[in-house]
């Protein structure tokens, strides 16, 4: 089933600016002084968006923005990623958040304030707005669009939209595995290949943290949103995975996994990538296998995939 989270307007991007790479703002979230205020004045005359990339942020209006024209939405780039560059049809992941242009209140409409969307890029899904702004960003950029939208009264008022684009693979500190760790090697095109010539099949579970993340942890009960890949160990072959830049990231339901994998993510931090090795009985039962997880997002309440179906199931 595909569970729609984003209704944006899908109109075309006709101003572009960037905010020179920077988080604006400081100021507290909520209404501005009142004053009215240029459709298209400057951003940072505007509003200030503050919050960590990937979390609720927060939205200090310096005044009500005046509507844009029907067909305008106003882009502006607050944070230049260094990611990689996202194409059309390209997996992504992006946290959402919407504000009323009036008062500034959040009407996202989720207890968390945010949604996520996890697959692949496309205006059809998206929206065309969403679609301009992000289509050729660098993962890791905070994007703010103001457009037009008309209220049950027949008025026309602005909603502000912050989209940020979040990496699809782990980030954070490369750290040494312990010995018999099998060995992920990254492809051009974002699959991944699993090493385990030479090692001995596992007889019990083991965890090792290659790439230690900087976000939250992971609980025995979260949903998380994840690249995964389980690799057989007698033969070498690929059961299942997800990781490649055309490919949609999945889910990994905590409560509902492989025994190993309930067990060896707990407590992981967002950001990470995890190499498991599973014997059978920690596994489907029918053969030990690797399996490499990097570990994105955790799904809050209120906040669902919206292109879930073109995912892989859970490994």
């Amino acid at each position: 089933m595909v569970v729609v989270v984003l209704a944006i307007v899908a109109v075309p991007v006709v101003l572009s600016r960037s905010g020179a790479g920077r988080i604006l703002g400081g100021a507290p979230a909520g209404g501005g002084s009142g004053a009215a205020l240029a459709a298209d004045a400057p951003i940072d005359s505007a509003l200030t968006v503050t919050g960590r990339l990937g979390s609720t942020p927060a939205l200090s209006l310096k005044g009500v923005l005046a509507p844009p024209a029907p067909d305008q939405v106003i882009t502006d780039v607050l944070v230049q990623g260094t990611g990689r560059v996202v194409n059309e049809g390209d997996g992504v992941l992006l946290s959402v958040s919407r504000f009323s242009g009036t008062d500034g209140a959040n009407t996202t409409g989720s207890p968390a304030g945010r949604r996520l969307f996890f697959g692949r890029l496309d205006a059809g899904v998206v929206g065309g707005a969403i679609d301009a702004a992000v289509v050729r960003a660098a993962e890791g950029s905070r994007i703010v669009l103001r457009s037009s939208v008309q209220t049950g009264a027949g008025a026309r008022t602005t909603e502000v939209t912050v989209v940020d684009v979040l990496p699809t693979l782990a980030t954070g500190q490369a750290l040494e595995p312990a010995a018999g760790t099998p060995s992920v090697a990254l492809a051009e095109d974002g699959t991944i290949s699993v090493g385990l010539t030479g090692l001995s099949a596992p007889t019990r579970s083991t965890t090792a943290v290659v790439i230690r993340g900087e976000g939250g942890q992971v609980s025995a009960t979260d949903t998380i949103v994840a690249r995964y890949t389980t690799v057989s160990w007698s033969g070498g072959t690929v059961r299942t995975t997800n990781y490649g830049w055309t490919a949609a990231p999945g889910t990994i339901d905590m409560t509902d996994t492989l025994a190993g994998l309930a067990q060896g993510l707990v407590d992981v931090p967002v950001g990470s990538r995890v190499v498991l090795s599973l014997p059978a009985d920690q596994a489907r039962g029918d053969e030990p296998v690797a399996v490499v997880v990097d570990v994105l997002a955790i799904v809050e309440g209120g906040a669902a995939p919206s292109d879930a179906a073109s995912a892989p199931a859970t490994p």
